[in-house]
């Protein structure tokens, strides 16, 4: 997380094209629509001690799978991983001792299938990837250094390298290997990308791309006024029926985007709970909401958020409106980084840590946890104790999984399925 020098206006939603050095076609400018899925959920209130002990994991989720990824001297996976997947397969982008590779496994089985591309400054090479994203046969790699996307096929051949803007965001989206969703973050500023008093600023909260780099629409947000303000270097993203949804922080709106659209769904009134820090950073600010993920299904929106050095879990019934809220005590973490265990797990009794940032996420919708030397013993701990639980033979299996993998093994993957 950076804190950026700008200038906040309070102005209305809109879409805007933005400036990118590609003639601008307004006349086929998406028109932003309000739609009967609009929310607004409030969040101004005090939540301490809010405890609504009957949010469940399957509420969310309707089923689990367990892959053990095999572990040989070609793809040892580091802490700091991106996963991704498809029906078919897993990809991981590695970047252990800060050597980045691309692997793919079976999804099934387990079994290390190849590596994918490498890392190099040649014209079919990547170089420092940051984040991936896979859809049907291909995959893709996002470079914040070069600014590029690179294209491979699942067989490992290199099919495009598509240059777009400058920026920080840390996710891509891709659409029928037509469209790239750039999910801005921290720094996207139009221009020079530096402040000039009495110049409007604009922050790029998502564009869209075609596979040729030209940008086709964006949702800008308009920065001036005086004071600081704090932008997520990583903002908050789900999929949702197959498509994106991402938190903006600048007007604390849940917007979807898709290829021919940027549409307002969610608006969260945050009153004096709003994330935006004024003067030095100290530990005033945490009393402010930080959100770290979301998760949806058709009945219920999931939010999870730190504020005061506790963990808040929210299920948002769609339907009825009704704001049911658990705080929780962290497990660990320091400052605004906290580690919760979320919703109790009453799919498989495992210890599920919701983590900040949520960096597995998957387009057909799932959660993803590992299972690691780090968190084994707790996670058996957990399994052991579960009881009542939907799925006991799928515990046990996870349980015998564990009892068989050895330390330096790669980790166990648990995906959880969420409900359409």
């Amino acid at each position: 997380m950076r804190i950026l020098y700008l200038y906040l206006l309070a102005a209305p939603i809109l879409l805007a094209a933005c400036k990118s050095g590609q003639k601008e076609n307004k006349e086929n400018a998406p028109v932003e629509k309000t739609v009967k899925t609009f929310h607004e959920i409030d969040l101004s209130g005090d939540f301490t001690e809010s405890n609504c002990n009957n949010l469940l994991l399957s509420d969310i989720v309707e089923d689990v799978e367990y892959v053990q990824l095999e572990t040989t001297d070609d793809c040892l996976i580091g802490e700091k991983s991106f996963y991704t997947l498809t029906d078919k397969d897993i990809y991981i982008l590695n970047k252990k001792y800060t050597k980045e590779k691309l692997f793919r496994f079976d999804r099934t089985t387990g079994k290390f299938i190849s590596t994918i591309g490498q890392i190099g400054q040649g014209p079919k090479d990547m170089l420092s990837p940051s984040a991936i994203y896979a859809e049907n046969d291909y995959v893709y790699a996002l470079s914040n250094v070069t600014n590029k996307v690179y294209t491979y096929h699942n067989n490992g051949e290199h099919v495009r390298t598509t240059s777009i803007d400058r920026g920080q965001g840390e996710r891509i989206t891709v659409i029928q290997n037509k469209y790239i969703i750039r999910h801005q973050g921290l720094d996207y500023i139009t221009g020079e990308n530096n402040y000039k008093d009495g110049d409007p600023n604009q922050y790029i909260a998502a564009a869209v791309y075609d596979m040729e780099g030209n940008k086709l629409f964006c949702k800008c947000d308009t920065l001036i006024d005086k004071g600081q303000l704090t932008l997520d270097w990583d903002p908050r993203r789900w999929y949702y029926n197959g498509q994106l949804n991402f938190y903006n922080e600048v007007d604390a709106t849940v917007y979807v985007v898709n290829e021919k659209v940027i549409t307002p769904r969610y608006k969260f009134n945050l009153g004096e709970n709003r994330w935006i820090v004024r003067g030095k950073l100290t530990k005033e600010y945490l009393k402010y909401i930080k959100f770290h993920s979301f998760k949806e299904t058709a009945n219920y929106l999931y939010i999870y958020w730190n504020q005061r050095q506790k963990a808040y879990f929210a299920r948002f019934n769609k339907e009825t409106g009704k704001l049911d809220v658990n705080e929780q005590n962290p497990i660990n973490g320091p400052l605004w980084h906290i580690y919760a265990s979320g919703p109790k797990n009453d799919i498989d009794g495992c210890e599920i840590y919701f983590e900040p940032g949520d960096n597995y996420d998957a387009k057909a919708g799932n959660i993803l946890f590992t299972i690691t030397p780090d968190n084994i013993d707790a996670a058996r701990e957990a399994l052991k104790k579960a009881e009542n639980v939907k799925f006991p033979e799928k515990r046990q299996k996870l349980l015998k999984m564990m009892d068989d993998r050895k330390e330096d093994d790669n980790p166990i993957l648990v995906i959880y399925k969420l409900k359409k």
